[in-house]
């Protein structure tokens, strides 16, 4: 493990297994899983890297003989890494747990104990978990920052907990969730419905099975019988609004990009076009999609198909390096459409092709008020 300082450790590949056994040992310990593609990521890091300067200084509610251990997860630099998250349950970046002694007392994923589910992650969000933790340690006599509440002040370590509203998933307009404007959130909103998608399907006929956000039937769409038998129901979570391989003119040999591959549906169905020479790289910035479809890709025994974690709007590929781009209804959810154009032109060779099956907007319809929002894009 690289530190810096001892407070503060960057978990590598090759130390990843010994994680659970360093949060048993430890009394205080804060897991935060982080990538670089994430905008919130390097900010949180840095101020990660202060937060042993306000233990030390006592600035955080006072002398604190009990620090946390600190572990990043870079999820983006090592699959081992990324799949260590997953299995944590750290599925959004950045994401965060705190542990006493080994169990999780909250998190940012679930809310558990206090946690902040559906909010944006920052500095004060887990200085609140902190307190609280070391509130309970404290209740076992093992001493630690923030006593009480009643001993945080303005603009300390630990700063008041502040209620958040609560996003939900394809909305029926009877709630009061509020729409996120900021990019981050909304990438961050269609994350966590996709990751609900993916966790609900059942592999069921037609695709999907039980997640919030399932289209219809994927011979509706573009997509043949043999096609979907080829794909696996698996593969195909019902996600789609058409099917970009039939016009896209995959040749043997090409390299393809998928944007926003999901559990890998068309990604399986360009791999047989491309050939032994080919290679079809799936983009997407869920990693339960990306576990999804490497546990697939790994049935198969598809050896020219591998999925990356990354967002659309900053792709994980060379430039000048793709024959042909490919995405499936996943454009539409960018709040960033520009940028993903500007990445597709970076990364395509000269001559390079585009297939897209998406969804638009034409100004003579008017859309419910209850569709317009990012909740409802999600799905």
């Amino acid at each position: 493990m690289t530190t810096s300082p001892m407070f503060l450790t960057f978990l590598t590949p090759q130390e990843a297994s010994s994680l659970k056994n360093q949060l048993s040992s430890s009394p205080l310990s804060l897991v935060v899983a982080v990538a670089s593609f994430a905008s919130q990521s390097k900010a949180l890091v840095s101020q990660l890297a202060k937060l042993e300067a306000d233990y030390d200084s006592g600035s955080c509610c006072g002398p604190s003989p009990v620090k946390p251990r600190v572990f990043v997860i870079q999820t983006d630099q090592d699959e081992e890494l990324e799949e260590l998250a997953i299995e944590l349950g750290l599925k959004d970046v950045p994401s965060f747990q705190i542990y006493l002694g080994g169990s999780v007392v909250s998190d940012s994923g679930t809310g558990k104990n206090g946690g902040v589910r559906n909010s944006i992650v920052t500095m004060d969000v887990i200085r609140n978990g902190l307190r609280d933790a070391t509130t309970a340690l404290n209740s076992k006599d093992s001493g630690g920052c923030c006593p009480s509440t009643a001993a945080s002040t303005k603009g300390g370590c630990c700063p008041p907990s502040t209620s958040t509203n609560s996003a939900v998933c394809c909305p029926d307009g009877s709630n009061t969730a509020v729409a996120p404007t900021d990019p981050s959130e909304v990438l961050r909103l269609v994350q966590r419905s996709y990751a609900q998608t993916v966790n609900h399907s059942g592999g069921g006929e037609g695709g999907g099975g039980g997640g919030c956000c399932v289209s219809v039937s994927p011979t509706l769409i573009g997509y043949t019988q043999q096609q979907i038998l080829q794909a696996g129901t698996d593969s195909n979570l019902g996600l789609g609004c058409g099917n970009p391989t039939s016009f896209a003119g995959i040749q043997a040999g090409e390299t393809v990009v998928d944007l926003g591959s999901g559990a890998g549906v068309d990604c399986f169905l360009s791999a047989p076009l491309v050939g032994d020479e080919g290679r079809i790289i799936g983009v997407d910035m869920t990693p339960d999609m990306v576990f999804k479809a490497r546990q697939n890709a790994q049935k198969r025994g598809a050896s020219n198909v591998e999925f990356r974690l990354g967002e659309i709007e900053h792709l994980p590929v060379g430039d000048s390096t793709v024959d042909c781009v490919i995405s499936n209804c996943v454009i539409n959810l960018s709040p960033q459409k520009q940028q993903v154009f500007q990445e597709i032109y970076r990364v395509l060779k000269p001559g390079g092709r585009i297939a897209i099956s998406d969804v638009i907007i034409r100004p003579e319809k008017i859309l419910p008020e209850r569709l317009k929002t990012a909740e409802a894009l999600a799905c």
